[in-house]
């Protein structure tokens, strides 16, 4: 059976910079359905071509009626990773049902995953929601569809549907999840990356070899630590579940030979959290003579780096890498967020980071209720004195589903006055400029003080390791 998978664009002007990725969520999707006798075709907007055009919600609708014309699917996934896309994704729903309303429409990802009976009851347009997880939900909803046996949707695990009444039913019930080694490779058949190509020349690039594409790529799932602020465990679950070395290597070597590609972005959420997985993957790719670039955007575990582990990973082509610190307070890195990490590992870790000369950046937040002057004064000082790469200084955002949501509520610590009810149709969005949490004891004037002190910080040392690294290469300076 023929099923439309669609991703739709992202709202950010950094897109056609730097980070057009292809949507990893539908490319497993795809290879999923495919692997068990379906036929998905993948409709992704968040590429160059959608990027360009004046209005791109209407250029959009139009693809995707034409898509539907075409291939003529009985199903249609809608991606919605983030709640930023609600929006759209909604948009896609009307355009879909007012011209083909035979059509089933599901949708999933953290937004819907977060809200999934607010969507049934209130969007006519959307007929299913897969929670968590979507590859299993979307294989059982796709043998239904084609059975033409809807009733037999009651008995999925994590999905939500509509009755022929009109009563939403949600079943939470959690299934087993897949392990990384029963997915196939991604489907990356169904996608042109050339769509996805970019002026990278300003990256840094210790191999000199040309990149045009940050290619993601993923060698586990989930994370077991328990930052108050993260949400990524409503889909991805607690357990760190993880594929095989050879699994993982075989998809960027695929990717290499077959389509020249030679940077890849590992989107793990915690990589490094088992010494064993991470130390194999690069014996892998050192074993195939892999000449490959890899760089970690999502940050890697501090508590987990050591010299074996950060040379290993520096040998088999890692150049960039994020590490999560999130606060220089160590009252609020610790006892607030949850971390379990120690001022002195921190600088450990980046100096381990800058003998094997990878590019790092460090991940910070903002704007927590305990947040004071003094908090915010740690931070600027952790910053000055790390002197990494790049220090982005994100807003905390009370994500539900997490325990600074909870806290957030309780204590009506929101700066505007939010409908909770209303959270599903017009959600706080995770590119958050503007602070959302009321501090106990700042007000909103010094935190938006405290905003520029710390970015000057950043502005100040942005580049500062890879400048020297390139310039002593320049010299002959090994």
């Amino acid at each position: 059976m023929k099923i439309l998978l669609i991703a739709p664009f992202l709202e950010d002007t950094t897109q056609k910079k730097e980070s057009l990725y292809p949507s990893s969520a539908l490319l497993y999707l795809g290879s999923y359905l495919r692997a068990n006798n379906h036929d998905p075709i993948l409709l992704d907007f968040n590429i160059n071509s959608v990027h360009e055009q004046s209005d791109k919600l209407k250029y959009c609708q139009a693809k995707i009626l034409d898509y539907i014309q075409e291939y003529n699917p009985k199903l249609i996934g809608l991606g919605c990773l983030f709640s930023g896309a609600f929006g759209t994704v909604l948009e896609f729903a009307k355009t879909i049902r007012s011209n083909y309303p035979d059509i089933k429409i599901a949708t999933g990802g953290i937004h819907p995953t977060t809200y999934p009976r607010e969507i049934l009851e209130n969007c006519s347009d959307i007929d299913f929601v897969a929670i968590g997880e979507g590859e299993g939900q979307m294989l059982a909803l796709a043998n239904c569809v084609e059975n033409d046996n809807l009733d037999g949707v009651t008995k999925i695990n994590q999905f939500a549907y509509r009755t022929d009444s009109g009563d939403v039913h949600v079943n939470k019930e959690f299934p087993q999840l897949l392990n990384m080694d029963e997915l196939p490779m991604p489907a990356w058949d169904l996608i042109d990356l050339s769509n996805y190509q970019m002026d990278l020349e300003h990256f840094y690039n210790p191999k000199q070899i040309k990149i045009t594409n940050r290619v993601p790529i993923f060698s586990s799932r989930g994370c077991p630590l328990p930052c108050n602020f993260c949400d990524m465990f409503l889909v991805m679950g607690k357990k760190h579940r993880r594929s095989s070395a050879v699994r993982m290597v075989d998809e960027l070597e695929f990717l290499n030979k077959n389509y020249g590609m030679n940077y890849f972005s590992v989107m793990d959420d915690n990589l490094t959290l088992q010494k064993k997985h991470i130390l194999e993957i690069c014996d892998e790719i050192n074993r195939r003579k892999l000449n490959i670039q890899w760089e970690t955007p999502n940050g890697v575990m501090v508590n987990s780096l050591n010299d074996e582990i950060v040379s290993a990973m520096a040998g088999a082509g890692l150049i960039h890498t994020w590490i999560a610190i999130e606060h220089g307070s160590e009252y609020i890195r610790n006892l607030i967020i949850g971390k379990g990490l120690k001022r002195e590992k921190i600088f450990e870790a980046s100096e381990l980071l800058k003998k094997y000369k990878i590019m790092t950046g460090g991940f910070f937040i903002m704007g927590f209720p305990e947040e004071t002057p003094e908090t915010l004064s740690e931070t600027e000082k952790m910053m000055e004195e790390l002197k990494l790469d790049r220090m982005g200084v994100s807003t905390a955002i009370p994500f539900p589903g997490t325990k600074l949501f909870e806290q957030v509520k309780r204590d009506r610590l929101l700066i505007e006055s939010v409908n909770y009810d209303n959270l599903w149709k017009t959600p706080i969005s995770h590119a958050q400029h503007g602070f959302v949490i009321k501090p106990y004891k700042m007000s909103i004037d010094e935190l938006v003080e405290w905003r520029v002190r710390l970015n000057a910080v950043n502005d100040k040392y942005k580049g500062y390791n890879k400048k020297q690294w390139e310039s002593s290469t320049a010299n002959g300076v090994s």
